[in-house]
């Protein structure tokens, strides 16, 4: 007699051993860590970050980044809700920042606050104007990435010109 499960067996003793599998978050959480104080239990804080996605190996990287003192981007893939993140992680000595797009950009002040129009405006960031004709009378809204440079732009119009040349 083979010594092997059916894959059947193998899902009703699964089921009978009463073990519930914790239901990974629909999607994953971008988070950027850094060091808030000293690891008490840096295995703790490796274990926990694998748990979530990265892997040993690279959960071990990601520790000696923050304790060399560097803000790490991480991408939790199997991470609980990002509060309990951030409470798990500060619990282990590590503070947790979740970035996240601006929700809306009113292009029309940056362009008017600028004292440009919208040729000018289009101009001088390289946007195409018919783009920002369709942002301005609401159409259209940026996508997440453009409203970080419209942001950008908002308060710091010159870095983005020196990028620009």
């Amino acid at each position: 007699m083979s010594g092997k499960l059916s894959f059947r067996e193998q899902l009703e003793r699964r089921e009978n051993t009463g073990a519930e599998c914790r239901a990974a978050s629909d999607s994953p959480v971008s988070v950027v860590l850094r060091l808030c104080g000293e690891v008490q239990h840096p295995v703790t804080l490796i274990q926990t970050l694998a748990s979530w996605g990265p892997g040993l190996r690279k959960s071990h990287e990601i520790v000696t980044r923050l304790v060399a003192g560097e803000r790490v981007p991480v991408l939790l893939a199997n991470a609980p809700e990002p509060v309990e993140v951030i409470s798990t992680l500060a619990r282990l000595g590590v503070a947790v920042n979740v970035p996240h797009p601006p929700a809306a950009v009113d292009v029309k002040a940056i362009r008017a606050k600028l004292g440009l129009s919208q040729k000018e405006f289009a101009a001088r960031f390289c946007f195409d104007v018919g783009s920002v004709q369709n942002w301005e009378q609401g159409r259209y809204i940026p996508d997440p990435p453009t409203r970080i440079l419209l942001k950008v732009i908002e308060q710091h119009p010159e870095a983005v010109e020196d990028v620009l040349g």
